[in-house]
């Protein structure tokens, strides 16, 4: 027998309370909402906080907030009226300024609701953005941002202009559309209408095949308008978990959001007859056994709510400082970041990181939707690097400019090797994205 060795080590113990933490870190917004819900209509010791405003946070009598929002409300004010939402699908159309409300300041509420009542019966604006801006007073940029906001919580196609630009809202949202499709809808609309795929064809360089499959896909899959007063049901639309904003000279700005998730309290009944000793001692055993798990399951729950909060704003907020220059001047200047950086940088096991990361989409200041998995690009492939900054491009790159953003993420390849890629993708030459 050689003896026994006595020593001290440091363990994680897996708690239950552990475990449900890192469950809700790992779920994005959406699947959380159903969550807190389920929560809320299990445990009795949970509250819905009438206090509080949905979009806004702040505290107030119920119903009552500056930014006049409110789950129940049924009027939209306007810019000089009062629309009547019943009308026009009263229900579908609060909800859409409810959510669009969320991704705006205050201030642009009142002009949200404007354009929101303003559409017309295909999902319209009646005037495009610059005489909206004129005819209202307003910045020609609050009107663009307003607009951008309903785009992306209502369905494909919502605010557009004209037909065209219904359609390429469409196929903005479409995932296996024809590459050679953009170009037809943007440019040869008209020759489509009259059966002129030949003529198409032709002016595109492309076989009469493609065209004919394109224009099947966009009569299939596209709709010429978006009717919100009929009671359809909406495309799921990406609702973002984080939003990025810059401001020059300051720290990169991010923001949590949960548009739609109820805002939670300790019941006050329960809370009250938890501090009242003498009616806690008048119910039976298992009475005060269910007062008393269900309040401690319930401020658990709570606890767990608001560090996956923070968490997830800690690993936004380092993940935005980080790609700063990619937030600012778009996909070129992506640099490279691994889960395990961010980490060592927040004092935060990596597992911790990439159930903050997984599933979580980010709105990026110019407006448009990302998964927050795409900037962190080193340990992906060339292939998925390349396919991640064609989907974040403001303006198309040249595939010189593609292969020198690829080179910062650790894949250094030639434009020829950049083209070959790129055609294997089915991503389209820059004059064509």
């Amino acid at each position: 027998m050689t003896g026994f060795e006595q020593g001290m080590a440091q363990g994680l113990t897996v708690t239950p309370a552990l475990v449900q933490g890192a469950f809700l870190l790992t779920l994005p917004e959406a699947e959380l909402e159903q969550q807190v819900r389920d929560e809320l209509a299990n445990n009795p010791a949970l509250d819905e906080d009438p206090s509080g405003c949905p979009v806004c946070g702040a505290r107030g009598a119920p119903g009552v907030c500056r930014c006049s929002s409110g789950p129940s409300a049924r009027r939209l004010r306007t810019v000089g009226d009062d629309v009547d939402l019943a009308d026009r699908s009263a229900g579908e159309l609060a909800d859409l300024v409810s959510a669009a409300a969320v991704l705006l300041p205050p201030t642009d509420r009142p002009l949200l609701e404007y354009l929101v009542a303003d559409l017309d019966d295909r999902g319209y604006l009646d005037r495009p953005p610059q005489r909206l801006a004129a005819d209202l007073g307003v910045a020609e940029e609050r009107i663009r941002r307003v607009v951008r906001a309903i785009r992306q919580v209502g369905p494909a196609g919502l605010c557009a202009v004209d037909l065209v630009e219904c359609l390429l809202l469409q196929l903005d949202a479409a995932a296996d559309a024809p590459a050679v499709l953009r170009p037809m809808i943007q440019d040869h609309l008209a020759d489509l209408g009259r059966g002129r795929l030949g003529s198409v064809a032709r002016q595109l360089g492309v076989p009469v095949g493609e065209v004919a499959a394109a224009w099947g896909h966009l009569r299939t899959h596209l709709r010429p308008h978006v009717r919100l007063d009929r009671g359809e049901a909406a495309p799921a639309r990406l609702r973002p978990d984080l939003v990025f904003a810059l401001v020059d000279g300051d720290p990169a700005r991010v923001r949590v959001t949960v548009p739609f998730q109820p805002r939670l309290r300790l019941h006050p009944d329960f809370v009250s007859l938890a501090a009242d000793h003498d009616r806690l001692r008048g119910l039976s055993a298992p009475e005060r056994e269910v007062v008393t798990r269900s309040l401690s399951d319930a401020a658990t729950f709570l606890d767990r709510l608001a560090l996956r909060s923070r968490t997830l704003h800690r690993v936004g907020t380092e993940v935005a400082e980080r790609q700063r220059a990619f937030l600012a001047s778009g996909p070129a200047a992506l640099v490279p970041m691994t889960r395990a950086e961010v980490a060592a940088a927040l004092g935060l096991h990596e597992s911790t990181v990439s159930r903050a990361v997984a599933g979580k989409w980010v709105q990026l200041p110019t407006g448009r939707i990302v998964a927050l998995a795409d900037l962190f690009g080193v340990a992906r492939s060339a292939q998925e690097c390349l396919r991640a900054l064609v989907a974040a491009e403001a303006d198309p790159l040249s595939d010189a400019d593609l292969a020198g953003a690829l080179g910062r993420q650790g894949h250094h390849l030639s434009r020829s090797a950049v083209r070959k890629y790129r055609q294997q993708l089915g991503i389209p030459a820059r004059h064509l994205r």
